[in-house]
């Protein structure tokens, strides 16, 4: 349940909406930020437990991206997005929506198999096949597939992705790098895939705030720059497989619209 209490002042104008507890939304369901739904286990469970406090309360909760688009064309989505780019909801100057500091960064690799290693290069990509997330954009990837240069395959995980490349029914998959790092000693055959030295895409890791919830992006921010420089966040990269420099660089340009 999502608490609110409006401020409002003499002449009746509603401002900020200041919540004491703010579901954060995710449509990443993979590791190492979604592990098991049941067990609330993965980074993101972690990071919104790391940055709650006694004036807000974060809870994660997944939705698919379809009906976070809607509710955020709509202006009704009350609560916050977690792990996201600006890049991804055609924001790139940061001015429909409120962006937190970044606090994780993280790159988009071109996996195939090791014994057809694959390159990638926007114009290298006719009569290839694809494997991706359903319901996930990729820039410039789904630009080829409307136009029939490349022929895309759906599934419902990075782990399927893996499986896919490993037995050659795809050229290549897009899996995030972080996947890969936790994955690297879970997944029996992921010794036999190649990387492209050209990623995908390569962005920084933010919270989405509607506009009227800033006082949120104000309190995320807050929590974020004292919370990104503890041991406890340290150790939590570790934990995930997830490279401790990656974290450093997050913690030296905090900004609140980075």
């Amino acid at each position: 349940m999502l608490l609110l209490f409006a401020n409002t002042s003499l002449f009746g104008e509603t401002n900020d909406i200041s919540p004491s507890v703010v579901t954060a939304y995710t449509y990443h369901l993979k590791p190492p930020y979604i592990i098991d739904e049941k067990l609330k286990s993965g980074l993101y469970f972690d990071l919104l437990s790391l940055i709650s406090d006694d004036e807000i309360e974060y809870r994660l909760a997944y939705m698919p991206r379809k009906r976070i688009n809607k509710l955020l064309e709509r202006g009704n989505l009350e609560g916050v997005i977690i792990g996201v780019s600006p890049h991804w909801f055609s924001d790139s100057q940061q001015s429909k929506y409120l962006w937190t500091s970044a606090f994780i960064e993280d790159r988009d690799e071109i996996i195939s198999h090791v014994d057809t290693p694959f390159e990638f290069r926007i114009d290298t990509l006719s009569d290839k096949t694809m494997a991706g997330v359903r319901g996930l954009f990729y820039v410039g990837l789904n630009k080829a597939v409307v136009s029939e240069r490349l022929e895309r395959f759906d599934t419902e995980s990075a782990e399927q992705i893996i499986d896919m490349v490993y037995h050659q029914r795809v050229d290549f998959g897009v899996v995030s790098r972080s996947t890969l790092e936790y994955l690297h000693e879970k997944t029996k055959y992921i010794d036999s895939l190649h990387i492209s030295t050209i990623p995908h895409e390569s962005y920084l890791r933010h919270v989405l705030v509607p506009k009227h919830l800033s006082s949120v992006a104000a309190h995320v921010n807050k929590r974020l720059g004292t919370q990104l420089k503890t041991e406890a966040w340290q150790k939590m990269m570790s934990h995930y497989s997830l490279s401790m420099n990656e974290s450093q660089s997050m913690t030296e340009s905090l900004s609140i619209n980075e």
